[in-house]
């Protein structure tokens, strides 16, 4: 099955999907991740990232966002990579895909496709199976009290 374009629309989204993919996947505190600043006024990244997250062990994690397809992933991957990284932080570039849903072909099914950065060696792998998005990643991430 081919992957369809995701819309640009779709970015908000998938930003607050990337939230919890830190939460759920990468096992990061709520109340540590955070999401770029992006204003009419101004631009806040956290160092070429769109959301960033700490786990309980003291690893920062950095993930970019893309609804984009090969030539947005290059130019995403081309800015993370001109950035220092420390040995306790991962990268990730999280690619939101989306593919027709075969049990009903008015709906649409979405993944990321993640690219881990080996930031020692400067080496994109890309995960072999593609993370589902279930739709409530798509809601604002609630901190749990």
């Amino acid at each position: 099955m081919g992957r369809a374009k995701v819309a640009k629309s779709r970015r908000p989204q998938a930003e607050r999907a990337a939230e919890h993919y830190l939460y759920e996947i990468c096992k990061c505190l709520p109340h540590t991740i955070r999401r770029a600043v992006r204003t009419q006024w101004q631009a806040v990244d956290f160092w070429g990232s769109d959301v960033m997250g700490k786990t309980e062990v003291g690893i920062n994690y950095f993930a970019q966002v893309t609804a984009g397809q090969v030539e947005a992933v290059r130019t995403r991957r081309r800015k993370l990579e001109k950035i220092p990284w420390n040995c306790l932080e991962r990268v990730l570039l999280l690619q939101l895909v989306v593919q027709p849903n075969p049990a009903n072909a008015r709906k649409q099914d979405y993944y990321f496709r993640v690219h881990r950065l080996d930031t020692q060696n400067l080496i994109w792998s890309v995960d072999d199976e593609a993370c589902p998005v279930p739709r409530a990643w798509f809601v604002k991430l609630k901190e749990e009290n």
